[in-house]
């Protein structure tokens, strides 16, 4: 499928199987050594695959440490797409992580929020309407939890909070997101780096609506990590305005999440995990979450 004169030493492939990426993954090996990730989608995904390709090259010259792209094509006889990345060597940062100290962690936190704000410096390249399409997407996201039935904690709480805010985002900067920027999603080289790795997810708008995920995938790996992430973006200076955003980002979320559960088949969780989230957050005075300041 794939034209093998990209690099004729290489000798054999392992399928990889863990991840939710909608790819099928293949590690391409010469001799032992494993050289090159095969991403294959299907032929409908081919526009978007491309962009995300020509992306991360974007990302490579503006020194973030991620997969450098080596090769984009398709074939129609199987009608899918392929990408080929050079192999990142580490462990995953869910695995690697957790066994380390705490100043370890929070020092590998620091690093992949760096590799964030150098990933926040692409732009689009024609501008559009963020604010009215991301209150569009959270309208509708209400409704369809509405006509689902779906409710959870707080929610009298957190619609109207939501309400009251949303005009912070009429000012914000649009870039790109990485758009599941958690620990699963990088890898802690063996010489110490961060590596962030499956921009599958990619999207356009606010930078800082990345930071959502901290309480649904980060905190569970380790706190200390995702306080350095926060220092680490910001260089140790918080704006003022990052917490009232950032809250306002933790509620927005709340909808989609439900929905996710439910069509995951994992809600309970999802509504235990919304309990806490809400009771951490400080959704009336606008402050840190309770993570970050009582660790």
């Amino acid at each position: 499928m794939v034209d093998e004169l990209f690099d004729p030493s290489i000798t054999h492939c392992e399928e990889l199987t863990h991840g939710f990426s909608g790819a099928k993954k293949y590690v391409l090996y010469a001799g032992n050594v494993p050289k090159y990730v095969l991403k294959v989608y299907g032929m409908g995904r081919a526009e978007r695959r491309k962009e995300e390709f020509e992306l991360l090259q974007r990302h490579v010259d503006n020194q973030v440490t991620c997969p450098k792209p080596v090769k984009f094509g398709s074939n129609e006889e199987h009608q899918v797409c392929y990408m080929i990345l050079a192999y990142l060597d580490g462990t995953g940062g869910d695995k690697a992580i957790p066994g380390r100290s705490a100043e370890e962690q929070y020092l590998l936190g620091v690093l992949a929020g760096k590799e964030l704000r150098k990933i926040h410096l692409v732009s689009p390249s024609v501008p559009f309407d963020w604010y009215g399409k991301r209150k569009e997407k959270y309208r509708r996201k209400r409704e369809e939890c509405r006509k689902a039935g779906l409710t959870f904690y707080r929610q009298e709480l957190i619609e109207p909070y939501i309400e009251d805010h949303f005009h912070m985002l009429k000012e914000s900067s649009v870039s790109f997101q990485h758009d599941d920027f958690h620990p699963q999603n990088m890898i802690v080289n063996n010489d110490g780096a961060v590596s962030i790795i499956d921009f599958d997810s990619f999207d356009w708008g606010d930078p800082w609506e990345e930071f959502f995920k901290l309480p649904k995938y980060t905190i569970q790996v380790s706190i200390s990590f995702a306080r350095g992430q926060i220092n680490g973006y910001f260089n140790g200076i918080i704006p003022e305005t990052f917490w009232p955003k950032y809250n306002l980002f933790v509620a927005l979320n709340q909808h989609a999440s439900q929905l996710g559960g439910l069509a995951y088949g994992n809600l309970a969780y999802v509504q235990e995990r919304t309990r806490y989230i809400i009771d951490t957050h400080d959704f009336r005075h606008n402050g840190a979450p309770a993570w970050f300041v009582n660790e």
